[in-house]
């Protein structure tokens, strides 16, 4: 069995792929939401995991990219600090954080964040308009019309 790296293009698709689908299931799937289920049975963690992959894998796309190494378990804000090149304001920075704290339930951990539905389902907006402006930060190189 052969070991093979993804390149900074590969990996932008496939984290393009995992924004695309999180933004799919806000979208249109939250109408199927039933008033007995709680927020772990609900679609919005998907939303969440989907997203965290996204920005993980173009965090270290970019990295790859300036020929920066790139260990294999960096947190986001650990990615996010490698990229200084990348300017976010302390609230998209405090956005970040927070996806971060919400994903750890992978750990078996909850921060229990939102007091309600709603409060996460704008969070949920929020990350992936972020995602949209962090795409927007593409180095020319990697963007497709430069292929």
């Amino acid at each position: 069995m052969e070991k093979r790296y993804y390149s900074p293009m590969e990996l932008l698709k496939i984290a393009t792929q995992h924004a695309t689908c999180a933004d799919t299931l806000l979208n249109n799937k939250l109408d199927s939401q039933l008033p007995d289920l709680d927020e772990h049975q609900d679609c919005l963690l998907s939303i969440i995991s989907l997203m965290y992959i996204a920005f993980d894998l173009t965090l270290k796309a970019y990295l790859i990219h300036d020929h920066r190494p790139v260990k294999q378990f960096k947190s986001l804000l650990e990615l996010l600090e490698l990229n200084r090149d990348l300017v976010f304001s302390s609230q998209e920075q405090q956005l970040l954080r927070i996806l971060s704290r919400q994903y750890a339930f992978r750990k078996g951990i909850d921060y229990e964040i939102w007091q309600d539905r709603q409060q996460f389902l704008i969070f949920c907006h929020q990350i992936v308009a972020l995602y949209e402006k962090l795409q927007a930060m593409m180095p020319l190189e990697l963007q497709e019309d430069y292929q």
